[in-house]
């Protein structure tokens, strides 16, 4: 079996309005079978993933997005009010799957108990209290399953789930065209819920 750990700590600013959730974080930033990767690594560590361009058209409309260091990636959720935490924290996978799992991979090795959640810190927990959840994904059953697995080995309430909205991914996409439909979405989110 292959270990694969997410070992990204949970980034939550103190009067986080949002959090960013995702499941665990790509190959270039996993600790695989206790190896680490070279360099420092934060989340949506990929270049092929477009999270910071989306959310830098988001929150900075007038500025050309531009490659952040991981403390100016840090610095900008502090500034936005953005925390981000991933679900996952280590998965037992076969010798022939594939290092970079698919969420298909993930659901499978929940499905078999090979998987540990993310614990959340006290200071954590409370934030999670207001905040609104934003995942970076479309809703899946699988998705689903996996929050209530994180929600379960935190003891969270399960109302949380209401409070979540599932976004377009921000791979594979034009980031500008993406921010804007990220704003429309979460705009009608925050009405739905009665909040702005």
């Amino acid at each position: 079996m292959i270990s694969q750990k997410d070992e990204i700590p949970s980034y939550i600013p103190h009067d986080a309005r949002f959090i960013v959730l995702g499941t665990m974080c790509a190959l270039n930033a996993r600790t695989i079978n206790g190896e680490k990767p070279d360099g420092d690594f934060f989340y949506y560590n990929d270049n092929r993933n477009h999270f910071w361009k989306i959310m830098q058209y988001l929150y900075l409309p007038d500025q050309e997005p531009k490659r952040l260091t991981i403390a100016e990636k840090k610095a900008f959720l502090r500034d936005h009010g953005i925390g981000i935490q991933n679900l996952v924290s280590e998965i037992w996978t076969p010798n022939q799957s594939k290092l970079d799992p698919s969420d298909t991979v993930l659901f499978d090795c929940q499905k078999k108990k090979k998987i540990s959640f993310k614990l959340l810190t006290p200071k954590v927990k409370k934030s999670f209290e207001n905040a609104t959840f934003l995942f970076t994904c479309r809703h899946k059953k699988g998705i689903e399953n996996l929050m209530k697995g994180f929600i379960e080995a935190n003891n969270l309430s399960f109302d949380l789930l209401e409070n979540i909205h599932f976004l377009k991914t921000p791979t594979r996409c034009n980031p500008y065209k993406r921010s804007v439909e990220w704003r429309e979405e979460i705009n009608d989110f925050l009405k739905s819920r009665g909040r702005s």
